[in-house]
């Protein structure tokens, strides 16, 4: 899920769908940004703070500050008024179980992005506990943010332990009756390891495993599912085939029956792999280097009925002006490939951020960030308008 969209409101574990929607239309114009404003959201928690407003009001009020900070590429700034706000919030759990929950959310996604991934993990498994400590024990909303904390896990190769946390919440769902957590899981689990596949071919078998899992089923909660499962078919067929094969299968790929943005393919790039998830690449020519302040675009681009790109640019930058990762990457946009849909072009805006994470210095307890970054991907296609006509 986007935290960043306490920009306008957050979302629960609920809200998450495969795919994802993107109800942006094509128009022409100039493209605004909208909701930045850091000051008068920033005197709105203060005020809160000073009359002592409820826990959930103060966690709205400061999420919409840490979302505006990010946008601003005040990365480390957001991540303090979270931890302001938790040291004030955080026992409220039992009373706020959802407010806290998505408060924890957040430190996660932001701590990933500020290279603190120690600190990110445990803020996923927080957000499991606040809500544990004000749901019934096996709530859906629990186990669907079990899910999240299978995913960061994945950010660090921990690909076993996710696994194990999917099979878990899989099995927890279909003993208390929540067919539709069931298949999210089932998905969230096939895509993972579909990209695993596309990377390592040693992931193959695994994946059709779990692209199959839901042929059979038929609940109305699941079936929703199937075109997700069809389209990671597709994906899992293409990074087997050949470059030619693989134009051709995609080329073949049946229009969505809903207008959503899926994903297909994306040429591969000159980055390196360090981890099986995320695309990695060493400090110099590619990027500015490791300065506390991080190097973020924002390039928006329409995707085009037929799963092509179009209108790929840069409609924000950091001060840290970027390395020629982002040419690299810019370039990779422009050549992907989207499942087909009906209806107008979409708009789409993504947020990279090269993050090199924090790790201890060899033979002392001295953080520092690593040489090597790691290039995050961040929909902000909410906190900015469609081009007007």
């Amino acid at each position: 899920m986007i935290w960043l969209a306490m920009l306008l409101q957050v979302a629960t574990p609920a809200a998450q769908a495969a795919p994802q929607s993107n109800a942006g239309a094509a128009q022409e114009g100039d493209i605004v940004v909208v909701g930045r404003g850091i000051e008068s959201a920033q005197a709105a928690l203060d005020a809160c703070v000073a009359r002592g407003c409820p826990p959930d009001q103060e966690i709205k009020a400061a999420l919409v500050v840490a979302s505006r900070r990010f946008l601003a590429g005040d990365y480390a700034g957001s991540r303090q008024t979270l931890l302001k706000t938790r040291g004030r919030t955080g026992k409220a759990d039992a009373a706020y179980p959802l407010a806290v929950s998505d408060l924890h959310r957040a430190l996660n996604t932001i701590g990933n992005l500020d290279g603190r991934e120690d600190s990110a993990r445990l803020s996923a498994f927080d957000a499991t506990d606040a809500l544990r400590a004000g749901l019934k024990p096996n709530d859906p909303l629990i186990l669907l943010q079990r899910l999240d904390s299978a995913n960061q896990l994945t950010r660090t190769g921990r690909i076993e332990a996710a696994r194990q946390i999917y099979e878990d919440v899989i099995k927890r769902a279909a003993k208390n009756g929540y067919p539709g957590v069931e298949g999210e899981a089932i998905f969230q689990a096939a895509t993972l390891y579909a990209t695993l596949a596309s990377l390592n071919p040693n992931f193959r078998d695994a994946a059709d495993r779990w692209a199959a899992r839901l042929d059979k089923r038929d609940e109305p909660e699941i079936v929703q599912y199937r075109e997700g499962i069809r389209l990671v078919k597709l994906q899992l067929a293409a990074s087997k085939a050949s470059p030619e094969e693989r134009a051709a299968l995609l080329a073949q790929a049946k229009p969505l029956a809903t207008r959503d943005a899926f994903l297909l393919s994306e040429p591969d790039v000159t980055f390196n792999v360090s981890n099986p998830i995320h695309r990695s690449v060493q400090t110099g020519a590619l990027s500015g280097g490791t300065s506390e302040k991080p190097e973020w675009a924002d390039v928006a681009f329409f995707v085009r009925p037929d799963g092509t790109v179009a209108d790929v640019s840069v409609v924000a930058q950091s001060d840290v002006k970027p390395g020629s990762w982002l040419s690299i990457k810019t370039d990779a946009v422009t050549g992907r490939r989207y499942a087909p849909f009906n209806g107008a072009p979409i708009y789409r805006v993504e947020r990279y951020t090269m993050v090199h994470n924090y790790s201890e210095a060899t033979g002392t307890h001295l953080k520092m960030r690593s040489a090597r970054g790691i290039l995050n991907t961040t929909d902000v296609t909410k906190a900015y308008q469609a081009p007007a006509a």
